[in-house]
């Protein structure tokens, strides 16, 4: 025997084990959903702030580059800089559009997740009196008959969630992936050191 806490019922009232097995299927939908643990308000906020942060670098970068640019040594790395400014700026889109797709799952499944808890507690609500009060076998099928309307509509909940889920993985697949280009034929730390080991005849 169960009580009726369990699906969101807060009576303590003994449940009967028809209604324990009729209810089953429900209760492992919504288990199928998890506890509903979303990371902490500083990991969101972070992620939230990714976008102001990148760009204010972005901005930074932008800055640097004009004095460059009236330097003959450094001219030449000035389109370099300009396409790699280019190139993180693309990230913070990436990061902005990412956030509420994020904030999206969550409250799909925290929908999805209240809906089957109320149908839970509903069908406990009704069957476990009637079950009680039943003086024959027409009086169980009735309340067998109720399991299936109420698990009809948990699939549903289900089904609703795993489609709006569906979308969002498609939109979050289809975010252009913005990369930063490594420019060829730039020396390395190493063979930098190693030009200057050579004019200074140590190598």
């Amino acid at each position: 025997m169960q009580t009726g806490i369990q699906g969101g019922d807060l009576t303590a009232v003994e449940e009967p084990a028809l209604v324990t097995a009729l209810v089953a299927p429900l209760v492992k939908l919504r288990a199928a959903l998890g506890d509903g643990t979303r990371p902490g308000g500083t990991a969101l906020a972070a992620l939230a702030a990714v976008a102001g942060t990148v760009r204010a670098a972005v901005d930074a970068h932008r800055g640097g580059i004009t004095p460059l640019a009236s330097s003959e040594t450094a001219a030449a790395a000035v389109p370099v800089l300009k396409r790699t400014g280019e190139e993180v700026g693309a990230l913070a889109d990436v990061a902005e559009t990412l956030a509420p797709l994020v904030t999206s799952a969550y409250a799909t499944r925290d929908e999805a997740a209240a809906d089957l808890d109320v149908l839970i507690a509903d069908f406990r609500a009704q069957a476990t009196p009637l079950v009680k009060a039943a003086r024959s076998q027409a009086d169980l099928d009735s309340v067998v008959s109720l399991a299936a309307d109420y698990v009809r509509d948990g699939v549903s909940v289900a089904e609703a969630a795993d489609g709006r889920m569906d979308a969002l993985t498609a939109r979050i697949t289809s975010i252009d992936q913005a990369g930063v280009t490594v420019p060829t034929g730039l020396p390395l730390d190493n063979d930098i050191t190693t030009q200057r080991d050579r004019q200074a005849g140590t190598i």
